[in-house]
């Protein structure tokens, strides 16, 4: 069935503390990143820290302008289309219906 409240709060403290961790590796490893250097200096390829921190976009020309675009001919918007405002009646259908008393005599 449903959960009640207090099974929500016996929950909530590991949530928050997996939340915690996982800022907190993002944070840790990030700076692991910034700061890794190797004793001899130079980046190694086979080195993931050092692929990552080269990873960039790099276009390879810069975007051209849009094209220029002429004027072939000009188009006339028509006046908008006048729809009836009310519902077309049957034509058939015009007398009210008949009084009760004709239809059930005294």
């Amino acid at each position: 069935m449903g959960r009640t409240g207090r099974q929500t709060r016996a929950e909530a403290p590991w949530r928050i503390l997996l939340a915690l961790l996982c800022v907190l590796l993002v944070v840790v490893l990030g700076a692991v990143q910034v700061a890794h250097t190797h004793a001899d200096g130079a980046d190694h390829a086979d080195c993931a820290l050092c692929a990552a921190a080269h990873v960039s976009v790099h276009p390879i020309h810069a975007p051209s302008p849009a094209p220029a675009t002429a004027v072939v001919a000009t188009l006339e918007a028509l006046p908008p289309a006048v729809l009836p405002r009310a519902l077309a009646t049957f034509a058939l259908f015009t007398r009210p219906p008949p009084p009760v008393a004709d239809i059930f005599p005294a």
